[in-house]
């Protein structure tokens, strides 16, 4: 499988002299897992094969994962009480965040807080490093230098990006924590380094995160994407373009798009398309074969262009709409 090196040094499956599991199980999995970290739920589509394999490392600041599963699937969970992580180092992880949908590929990173309910999809190429931060441990770091942002019930953003500034230097740390995790006589593993790269790990991650908020308070511009986003789950269904957005927020076009690029990873546009597609999904979940049809769900929230359409929902889901819908036979 081929991978964009993102992560120096990490080739092939990552922490791989520290595989926990492989199996075709995906019950199996989960047991594993929630004896870890935390309980969380891999849903396969029926009769389609696996081959989940999980390395895990425990560090000083948390745990370390390397997680593939050899077919798409779904993984969700309960409110987490941690920070999570999730770098991809080949395929794609589209994550649900409170606002909307954001999709990590190799050169981003998908990131969870606590009392985020995991709901992310795992393409069947899809082979990651997972980072898992106990709460306090991040905060309280946060606090040490940071004092002015106000760190309870601190929020990451749910993208990450990882070729410049601080999550490059983020990829870097990790990368070579993995590597010294790989030799048994490494400074790292005879603890003469793991508490320095581990804290510049963590002091990388929220740098990445909160240099900005520390540079600024908020200010009433925040309330242009919130009329946005208001629009949006309004008249969804609707044909909208970025002209109509703006104009109901208030604000340019490009004012607009650099909005929801800096808060979601993606234009208004896309947002609203993942969106619509969002809904799409939950309807076909919850329908049945007899009651409607894909087509007529699809032209409800907009959608009227069958293969162009159906090629947008399987890259979001991993599947056809017929094959959700289908799924409640």
């Amino acid at each position: 499988m081929e991978m964009k090196q993102v992560i120096p040094g990490v080739c092939g499956f990552p922490l791989s002299n520290a595989t926990k599991v492989r199996c075709a199980s995906p019950h199996f999995a989960e047991r594993t897992i929630g004896t870890l970290i935390e309980p969380r739920q891999l849903r396969v589509r029926a009769g389609r094969q696996t081959d989940i394999r999980i390395s895990h490392v425990p560090l000083g600041c948390g745990h370390l994962f390397g997680v593939s599963h050899g077919a798409s699937l779904l993984a969700t969970s309960a409110p987490i009480r941690n920070y999570q992580v999730m770098v991809p180092l080949s395929g794609e992880l589209v994550g649900g965040a409170r606002a909307g949908r954001v999709t990590a590929t190799p050169g981003t990173a998908l990131v969870y807080s606590p009392g985020d309910c995991l709901h992310t999809y795992w393409s069947e190429d899809c082979v990651s490093l997972v980072l898992s931060v106990p709460a306090e441990r991040l905060r309280g770091l946060a606090r040490q230098s940071w004092p002015v942002i106000d760190t309870a019930g601190m929020r990451l953003e749910p993208l990450m990006q990882l070729c410049s500034g601080s999550g490059h230097s983020f990829a870097n740390t990790l990368g070579l924590i993995a590597q010294e995790i790989a030799m048994p006589d490494s400074a790292y593993n005879r603890g003469l380094t793991s508490r320095m790269l581990e804290q510049t790990l963590l002091l990388s991650l929220l740098s990445a995160q909160l240099t900005a908020a520390a540079q600024a308070a908020p200010t009433p511009a925040c309330d242009y994407m919130l009329c946005a986003l208001d629009v949006i789950g309004r008249r969804c269904g609707d044909e909208l373009g970025i002209a109509d957005l703006a104009a109901a927020a208030g604000v340019s076009p490009r004012t607009l798009q650099y909005g929801f690029r800096e808060r979601f990873g993606v234009g208004p546009l896309t947002y609203l398309k993942q969106y619509r597609l969002r809904k799409i999904h939950d309807t076909l979940r919850c329908a049945s074969p007899a009651s409607c049809t894909v087509g007529d769900v699809a032209a409800r929230w907009g959608f009227y262009h069958g293969s162009a359409f159906a090629h947008s929902y399987r890259k979001l889901f991993g599947e056809l709409p017929s094959q959700t819908l289908a799924s409640r036979d």
